[in-house]
């Protein structure tokens, strides 16, 4: 999952919607006041997905309740993102929802949703604009992980024990070692599945040991 813990208030909710889509590629605003034919309207998260042909348009309510969302919500909402002109409404409720909220969002562009759904739907190509963004520190590293670059090369060429070190290492960190953007020989397995055990070493060569649970935190 991108987060592995729940959002700490409505705040925060809002936050992390709004920054998974972000990190789809959207443009978007939180706490936005959105002109309609019935007059202005806020919304809590306002996202333009330029990504797609033609750009769509999501409008996400977040409701962070004790109790579960009654389908009165439903038929506001359904109207609001209908005068709008939106693609997609959500509705992210941290309490679920009430048996008649489904009925009156059934046929519609509305998804109901609690936050673990919210993340999957957006999971694939929120982890492509994370791999995106890590693109420039790949190209960076390339020629201290690629056998056949020049410093590399020159630096294990006839030189077994260099060799084996070298493939000591690559096994070592393969996941890392396949998030290579270059190397069209090796599909891609970067981020790995969850929960990953990843190793750092410091420049004093001292190991320590990390189990990422999300894939938030292993991004960063």
């Amino acid at each position: 999952m991108i987060y592995s813990s729940d959002p700490a208030d409505w705040r925060d909710l809002q936050a992390k919607v709004g920054a998974i889509l972000r990190t789809c590629g959207c443009d978007v605003e939180i706490e936005k006041t959105i002109a309609t034919v019935r007059g202005p309207v806020e919304v809590d998260v306002l996202a333009i997905d330029g990504a797609m042909t033609p750009p769509l348009t999501y409008i996400c309510e977040c409701k962070f309740w004790a109790r579960a969302v009654d389908k009165s919500v439903i038929h506001g909402f359904r109207t609001v993102v209908a005068d709008y002109g939106a693609h997609v409404g959500y509705i992210i409720s941290r309490a679920g929802f009430q048996s008649g909220a489904f009925e009156a969002a059934r046929n519609s562009n509305i998804r109901l949703v609690d936050w673990q759904q919210f993340q999957q739907d957006f999971l694939e190509r929120w982890k492509e604009g994370r791999y995106e963004g890590l693109r420039p520190v790949f190209e960076r590293l390339f020629d201290f992980y690629d056998y056949v670059s020049a410093p590399i090369g020159n630096a294990i060429s006839g030189k077994k024990d260099r060799l084996d070190e070298f493939n000591q290492l690559i096994r070592r960190f393969s996941a890392h070692a396949h998030a290579n953007p270059r190397d069209a020989r090796i599909r891609r397995e970067f981020p790995p599945i969850l929960p990953y055990v990843a190793e750092e070493m410091d420049a004093n060569g001292r190991v320590t040991t990390r189990t990422f649970d999300d894939y938030s935190s292993l991004f960063d």
